[in-house]
């Protein structure tokens, strides 16, 4: 029995051998395994401050397929302004968070409103996206330390079952082994494969292509709403970047307004809505009201019936969408 726990320490040394030193925890050692990190990256910082956007749109796919940035400016009653993406697809509340604190009010821009798009719980699911490789994606965005939201990710995975997963994994170091053995794997299993390097590029690119978002089926682009039985925003607030959004949006005096997309309906009918939900979205608005900021549900739009959607609860075309959100939020575009 102790050889079954002890075996899997040879790990460290392996990995030793491989790698040398094993990356840090990084700004998340609540959550995160030990893994390379990219750099912050403070491009959007520039851009925002060159660009100086009237309106700010900050969310994943749900968004990027509904808003045309080039559209809205047209009609905007300006006709000329600039309005800018904070966007990753697959990405959740963490991700947008981050967005909002380190690009956006660290530009010191101050668009006359940010928008903010999730879909039903997520924006109080502090953990959606955050513990797979979707996490990723906040190393653009996370600065070397990031302990309001560690406290958030830690509070969120409270347990002794979490725990004992985190130390188990530092003891024997298995996500190291695995960060770089499966590419590893990986590549020599392509360059077998595909000898010729032009042969192997065309592999890969044709790959990447295959697993584009815009390419994945119905069911895997969306995500389930199977969990809003269960939705409780009394429950998660205390454990969500609203917070700490409010927080720094009335401190830099910047309007927010988070919107809510509506989930694909069938043909004409809006899709079902369980009472949980249904409560959860009351005290979301009621909460967001209290606080200063905006918020719109696209639950029930006329405008937005099942002919208009793509995969899951992506857009088909979002001239349609852009347009017809110009015309609900009318008096956010004067």
């Amino acid at each position: 029995m102790a050889a079954a726990f002890a075996a899997p320490l040879g790990l460290r040394a392996v990995n030793h051998a491989v790698i040398g030193d094993p990356p840090g925890l990084g700004y998340l050692p609540s959550l995160e395994l030990s893994r390379p990190h990219r750099a912050f990256d403070p491009v959007p910082i520039e851009n925002l401050r060159h660009g100086r956007p009237a309106w700010v749109f900050i969310g994943d796919s749900m968004m990027g397929t509904r808003i045309d940035p080039i559209q809205l400016g047209e009609i905007s009653s300006t006709r000329d302004e600039l309005v800018s993406f904070l966007y990753h697809p697959a990405t959740g509340p963490a991700w947008w968070y981050l967005a909002f604190k380190n690009h956006l009010v660290a530009s010191g821009v101050k668009p006359r409103a940010v928008f903010v798009f999730f879909r039903d719980t997520n924006l109080t699911d502090t953990l959606f996206r955050l513990e797979s490789l979707y996490g990723n994606a906040l190393d653009d965005v996370a600065l070397p330390e990031e302990p309001e939201l560690d406290a958030l990710v830690e509070a969120r995975r409270g347990g002794w079952r979490a725990r004992l997963h985190t130390a188990a994994t530092a003891l024997y170091q298995h996500d190291i082994t695995t960060g770089w053995l499966e590419p590893g794997v990986r590549r020599w299993f392509v360059n077998w494969r595909f000898p010729d390097p032009a042969a192997r590029a065309r592999f890969d690119r044709s790959l990447n292509e295959r697993f584009d978002l815009a390419n994945l089926r119905a069911d895997v682009a969306a995500d389930f709403s199977d969990a809003n039985d269960a939705a409780d925003f009394a429950r998660d607030l205390p454990t969500s970047v609203l917070p700490l959004m409010m927080q720094l949006a009335k401190a830099h005096g910047i309007q927010l307004c988070f919107v809510r997309v509506q989930r694909r309906p069938n043909g004409d009918v809006p899709p079902p809505q369980a009472p949980n939900l249904q409560r959860y979205v009351s005290d979301l608005k009621a909460w967001l009201t209290a606080n200063g900021a905006l918020f719109h549900d696209d639950w029930g739009d006329p405008g937005q019936p099942e002919s208009i959607y793509a995969d899951g609860d992506h857009i088909r075309d979002r001239r349609h969408y852009t347009a017809l959100f110009r015309r609900r939020l009318d008096p956010l575009f004067r």
